[in-house]
C-alpha cells in the first residue's frame, strides 16, 4: 500500500491527475450517452452514432491514461515509443468496443457483467501496452504483486460499472460513472506504483521516441474532441427530452379525450395521467403525477401485469374507498424511450350489473325469495355437509290451499299480491340463517339448515300455517287462504331429488287428508307412492290389454219398480286377483294420464250399450256415466260427448253425466261452461253423493244440475234414524224447490224403498240389482242377446 501512496504524493503532478479525471468523466458521459442514442436511432444515423460512441469510449480511456502518464514525474528523462503508443490506442478502442457491444441492449445482468469484464480487459491491455511504450533513460522493472493487484482489483469494478449502467432502477444507475472512474484510477495508480525505475545515463532512447512536450498537444486535441462528443451527446439528450416532452404533451391531450383513465408510466412512476383517471381517483392530476404505480393500485406490481391482458385491481382514492377497476398494460416507444401506458376501466357499473344478474338468476322476482335453482344449490350444500358431519337439517314444502279461487276472483295481479303477502309472512316465521324460496306458482319451500328435529320442523310448519291463514285485505276485499306442508328430515342417504320427492309425498298426503296442516314424511308414504306407481303401470297394461270392463247397476222408478236406466260402473278384471272394485284403483286412475282416455272409453261404451237396449225395447232407457275431473277440464269435452252421441245414435236426454263434489268445488270456468252447454243440449247432469262433502248450496243455482243423488249413507239407517229422515226430507224439499229430481242410492230393503218413495222419484241399490255385466243385465231384465254389446275393451 505504501508504494501506491508514495506514487500519488511524490510521483505525480496532482493537477494533471485532476485533469485526467475530468477528461475521463467528460469522455465517459459523451461516449456512453452517444452509444445510448445510437441504440434508439435507426439506419445510417444508428451506425454513425454507434461508431462515434465506441471510438469516443476508447479514446477517453487512452486520453485519460496518457494524461496520467504525462502527470508522472520519474525524475529522469522520459519519452514515448510511438508504435506501442499507437497500438495501445487501437487495442483500447477494440477492447472497450467489444465490452460495450456485449453489454449495451442486454437486460440480463450477467450479460452486462460479462460486457464490463471485457471492457475492463480492454482498458487493462491499453494501460499496460501504453505503459510499456513509456521509456526512460534507465532501467525499468515491475512489481508483479502490484500488477496483479491493479488487474484483479479493477476488473470487478469495471463489471459492476457496466451492470449498474443498464439497471432499470434509477437509484442504481448513477453509481455506474463513479465505479468506472474508480476502476480506472485503481488500475492506473496501482500500475504506476508497480513501475520501478533506475536511472542509467548510458541507456539511450529508442529511435523516433516522442518527447512528452510533443505528445501533450496531441492528447489535448483528443481531449477537446472528447469534449465535442460530450457536447454532441448533451445536444442529443436535450433534443430527445424536448421531443419526449412534446410527445407526452400530445399523448396527454389525446388521453384527456379518452373516457377511461390512462396513466403514462416509466420505471414504475406515473409521469402523466389524464382527467379520466383523476376523476376516477377523486384527485387532481397533479396529485397523481409523480406517484409510484403501487400507490395508485396497491397490491399490483406494474411489471407483473402481462402486457395486453386485463387484471383486476382497486384504485386508491382520496376518500380512502377504493374503486374496482380492470387494468390493461401496453408498452411503446415514446421519444425513443420505452414508455408504459396503463388503462384503468371503472368496474362499478359492471359489478352492479353482475350482482343484478345474480339476483335475477337466484331470486324470485315477484316475492324476493330464493328461486328454485338457488334453493336446490343451498339444499345440495346441506346434503353434502350432512354426509360429512351428520348435521341434521329439514326441508318444508308449502302449497297454498284455495289459491286458484283467489286467482279466479281477483285475477292474476291479485294473486301476485297474495303471493307477496304469503312470502313476507313466511319469512317472518324463520330464524336467521334459514332459507325461504318460491319454487313455482303457489309452492314455497323452507330450509332449516342446522340441527333440525321433527318437533322443531313441525312447530315451524304450524306457525307458518297460522301466519298464512290470517285474513288478507286486498282491494277492499278480505281474502282467506291456507297452506299444506310436507316435511322431510335429512337421513344421510337421500339425494337432493329424493329429499324433494319425499317432502312432496308428505305434502300430497297433507292435502289429501284435509289440507291446512303439516305432514311429516314416513316410509309408509313412500310405500304407498310405490304402490300407486305400480297400480298406474298395471292400469296402463290393463287398458291396453282389454282387462277393463263396464258393469251396470239398474235404476228404477220407485212408485212402480219400472226399469228406467242404469249407472255404468268400471271394473278391473285382474288376471289373478279377480274382479277389482273401483275403490282399489279409481284414485290412481282419475289422477293419472289415463283419466281422459279411459273416461272417454267408458262414455262411448256405455252410450253404445244404452242405444242397443233402447233399440231392444227400452225406449225410455237412460244411462248414467260418472265423469273424471280431467275430462271436464279437457277443452274439447263437449265435442267429444256430441260426437259420441251421434256415433251411437243415442239421444241427448238418454245420457246422464254424474259429477261429484270434488269436481264442482273447483269452480273452474271450463267445468261450469261445459256442463251448461251439455245441459242446454238435453244431457242430464246428476250431482252424485250429495250432502256428504263441502259443496255450497249456491252451487245448486250456479251449476246446470238436473238431479240430486242421495248418498247411501243417509239411506242405510233411514228406517230408525230420525236424523237421516230429516236430512233426506230437507234434500227432497230443496230439490223440489230447485226443480230437480231425486234418486236414492243404496236401497237394499223393501222398508227402505217404501220410506224413500216419499222423497225420491227413483232408486238404485242391491234391492233392484247389484252392478253386473251387460250379459247379466240382459238376462236379469229379459233382453235379447242379439243386441248385446261387448263390454270389455279389446286392445
Amino acid at each position: 500500500m505504501q508504494p501506491i501512496i508514495t506514487c500519488l504524493q511524490t510521483g505525480h503532478d496532482v493537477w494533471l491527475l485532476v485533469l485526467a479525471a475530468l477528461v475521463c468523466m467528460i469522455g465517459v458521459y459523451g461516449a456512453f450517452s452517444v452509444a445510448q442514442h445510437a441504440g434508439r436511432a435507426t439506419g445510417k444515423t444508428r451506425t454513425r452514432l454507434a461508431i462515434t460512441g465506441l471510438v469516443a469510449a476508447g479514446c477517453t480511456a487512452w486520453a485519460t491514461h496518457m494524461i496520467a502518464l504525462l502527470a508522472f514525474r520519474p525524475a529522469m528523462p522520459a519519452g514515448f515509443e510511438p508504435v506501442l503508443t499507437a497500438l495501445s490506442l487501437v487495442l483500447g478502442i477494440l477492447g472497450i468496443s467489444a465490452g460495450m457491444l456485449i453489454a449495451i441492449g442486454g437486460r440480463s445482468r450477467l450479460r452486462r457483467l460479462m460486457g464490463g469484464f471485457v471492457l475492463g480487459l480492454g482498458v487493462v491491455v491499453l494501460h499496460y501496452v501504453g505503459q510499456s511504450a513509456y521509456v526512460v533513460r534507465g532501467h525499468v522493472t515491475w512489481n508483479d504483486g502490484l500488477v496483479a493487484l491493479s488487474i484483479f482489483a479493477s476488473l470487478p469494478l469495471f463489471s459492476l460499472s457496466l451492470m449498474c449502467a443498464g439497471e432499470r432502477n434509477r437509484n442504481l444507475r448513477p453509481a455506474a460513472a463513479p465505479l468506472l472512474l474508480l476502476s480506472i484510477a485503481v488500475l492506473h495508480i496501482s500500475g504506476m506504483a508497480a513501475l520501478q525505475l533506475t536511472y542509467d545515463p548510458r541507456v539511450a532512447f529508442p529511435p523516433l521516441t516522442l518527447e512528452p512536450d510533443f505528445l501533450a498537444p496531441l492528447v489535448a486535441t483528443m481531449s477537446i474532441g472528447l469534449f465535442g462528443v460530450a457536447l454532441l451527446a448533451l445536444s442529443l439528450t436535450l433534443r430527445a427530452k424536448a421531443k419526449l416532452r412534446e410527445d407526452r404533451q400530445r399523448l396527454g391531450e389525446l388521453a384527456n379525450l379518452a373516457l377511461e383513465g390512462l396513466a403514462i408510466c416509466e420505471n414504475g412512476i406515473a409521469l402523466s395521467v389524464n382527467e379520466g383517471l383523476a376523476r376516477l381517483a377523486g384527485r387532481k392530476r397533479q396529485d397523481l403525477e409523480g406517484r409510484s404505480f403501487s400507490e395508485l393500485l396497491p397490491g399490483v406490481a406494474l411489471e407483473e401485469i402481462p402486457e395486453g391482458e386485463e387484471v383486476d385491481g382497486a384504485l386508491a382514492t382520496l376518500s380512502g374507498q377504493s374503486v374496482p377497476v380492470r387494468v390493461l398494460r401496453r408498452e411503446f416507444v415514446l421519444g425513443r424511450q420505452t414508455q408504459t401506458v396503463v388503462a384503468f376501466r371503472d368496474q362499478r357499473e359492471r359489478l352492479r350489473s353482475e350482482a343484478k344478474i345474480r339476483r335475477l338468476a337466484y331470486t324470485d322476482t315477484l316475492t324476493g325469495l330464493a328461486n328454485r335453482e338457488h334453493f336446490h344449490g343451498i339444499l345440495e350444500g346441506c346434503v353434502t355437509r350432512h354426509q360429512a358431519s351428520q348435521l341434521h337439517f329439514a326441508i318444508l314444502l308449502f302449497d297454498l290451499d284455495g289459491f286458484k279461487a283467489v286467482n279466479d276472483s281477483l285475477g292474476h295481479s291479485g294473486g301476485d299480491e297474495v303471493l307477496k303477502v304469503v312470502a313476507d309472512r313466511l319469512s317472518k316465521c324463520l330464524d336467521e340463517g334459514w332459507e325461504a324460496a318460491r319454487l313455482s306458482g303457489d309452492e314455497f319451500a323452507v330450509l332449516i339448515p342446522d340441527g333440525a328435529d321433527p318437533l322443531q320442523a313441525t312447530a315451524v310448519a304450524e306457525r307458518a300455517i297460522r301466519a298464512i291463514e290470517e285474513p288478507i285485505l286486498l282491494r277492499d276485499q278480505v281474502t282467506h287462504i291456507s297452506a299444506s306442508v310436507g316435511i322431510k328430515l335429512s337421513d344421510g342417504n337421500s339425494s337432493v331429488e329424493q329429499m324433494l320427492r319425499n317432502a312432496d309425498l308428505a305434502l300430497y298426503d297433507a292435502k289429501a287428508n284435509g289440507r291446512g296442516h303439516a305432514r311429516l314424511f314416513t316410509h309408509d308414504l313412500r310405500r304407498a307412492a310405490n304402490d300407486r306407481a305400480t297400480t298406474a303401470m298395471e292400469l296402463q297394461d290393463a287398458f291396453e290389454d282389454g282387462d277393463l270392463e263396464l258393469y251396470y247397476q239398474p235404476q228404477v222408478r220407485l212408485r212402480d219398480g219400472a226399469l228406467v236406466g242404469a249407472e255404468a260402473l268400471i271394473r278391473w278384471n285382474y288376471p289373478y286377483r279377480g274382479v277389482l272394485s273401483p275403490a282399489a284403483f279409481l284414485p290412481v286412475l282419475e289422477s293419472g294420464p289415463l283419466a281422459v282416455p279411459v273416461g272417454n272409453w267408458i262414455l262411448s261404451t256405455a252410450c253404445r250399450q244404452a242405444a242397443r237396449w233402447r233399440a231392444e225395447g227400452l225406449s225410455d232407457f237412460r244411462i248414467g256415466v260418472n265423469l273424471f275431473a280431467a275430462q271436464l277440464r279437457s277443452p274439447d269435452f263437449v265435442e267429444t260427448v256430441v260426437q259420441t252421441l251421434a256415433e251411437c245414435g243415442l239421444p241427448a236426454e238418454a245420457l246422464e253425466l254424474e259429477v261429484t263434489e270434488n269436481i264442482i268445488l273447483r269452480k273452474e270456468g271450463a267445468t261450469i261452461s261445459h256442463l251448461a252447454k251439455l245441459r242446454s243440449m238435453g244431457v242430464g247432469i246428476a250431482f252424485d253423493d250429495f250432502g256428504t262433502g263441502y259443496a255450497s248450496l249456491t252451487m245448486l243455482k250456479e251449476i246446470a244440475i238436473t238431479r240430486l243423488k242421495v248418498d247411501r249413507s243417509f239411506v242405510r239407517e233411514i228406517e230408525w234414524s230420525g236424523k237421516d229422515q230429516a236430512i233426506v226430507d230437507a234434500i227432497a224439499r230443496m230439490a223440489k224447490g230447485c226443480d230437480l229430481t231425486v234418486i236414492a242410492e243404496g236401497i237394499e230393503t223393501e222398508e227402505q224403498a217404501d220410506l224413500m218413495r216419499d222423497y225420491a222419484d227413483e232408486g238404485q241399490g242391491y234391492l233392484y240389482g247389484r252392478p253386473m255385466t251387460a250379459r247379466a243385465f240382459e238376462e236379469h231384465h229379459g233382453l235379447g242377446s242379439a243386441y248385446l254389446l261387448p263390454t270389455a275393451l279389446a286392445g
